[in-house]
């Protein structure tokens, strides 16, 4: 892992100076991706896109900051799951690029009590909500955005509907990963998995 050069970035509420590092180069070989998205890393830190001000406190989008005038502030922080459920909320039935980052990651972090489980998913009214409101925001012309749908359905316990989903993408994806969803939805399974660097593909924690 190797961070590129410090930059400072001005907060779009207060102007304070927050510090940056991005990191261009990383060795995900040992990454582990999870059907949702969600890629564990030992070597790789998360590099969230909305965090919380170091100085005011409010959700800002780094990716979208000026950089700042001056070289020294503070640090920003991760959002809690409580903040990123306000986040949500504020975008109202607005659909957005914003809204649909902080919903899926809601999702990821829903789906962490279930990874490396063996009893079937169940959610909260709130999380079957969100995952809901993901379906109605997915791009369905965008196949990474189809395939989102096919595991949101999936997780969903909509199985016909992720079936119907899935059949869109078999010229697009690995004959192995269409094989092994198809597998998950037939046997009505809806828990997150995850994919192993061999192709193989698992419920609980890849080792």
């Amino acid at each position: 892992m190797r961070y590129g050069p410090e930059r400072w970035l001005a907060c779009n509420h207060c102007g304070g100076a927050l510090r940056f590092r991005a990191l261009p180069q990383v060795d995900a070989r040992l990454a582990q991706l999870w059907s949702d998205g969600y890629v564990d890393s030992p070597s790789v830190p998360e590099q969230p896109l909305v965090v919380a001000c170091g100085h005011c406190q409010a959700a800002v989008w780094l990716p979208e900051l000026a950089d700042a005038p001056c070289c020294e502030g503070g640090d920003y922080r991760a959002l809690t799951e409580a903040e990123l459920w306000t986040q949500a909320e504020a975008y109202g039935e607005e659909p957005s690029e914003h809204q649909l980052h902080v919903r899926l990651r809601l999702w990821q972090l829903a789906n962490h009590r279930h990874r490396g489980g063996e009893s079937q998913v169940t959610w909260s009214e709130r999380e079957r909500g969100n995952l809901e409101r993901i379906l109605g925001l997915l791009d369905l012309s965008s196949a990474t955005e189809v395939m989102t749908a096919v595991e949101v359905s999936r997780q969903l316990g909509l199985f016909n509907q992720a079936l119907g989903l899935l059949v869109q993408l078999e010229a697009e994806l690995p004959s192995a990963l269409v094989t092994e969803v198809e597998q998950r939805i037939k046997a009505r399974d809806s828990r997150v998995f995850c994919f192993k660097a061999n192709g193989e593909a698992r419920h609980d924690r890849c080792r």
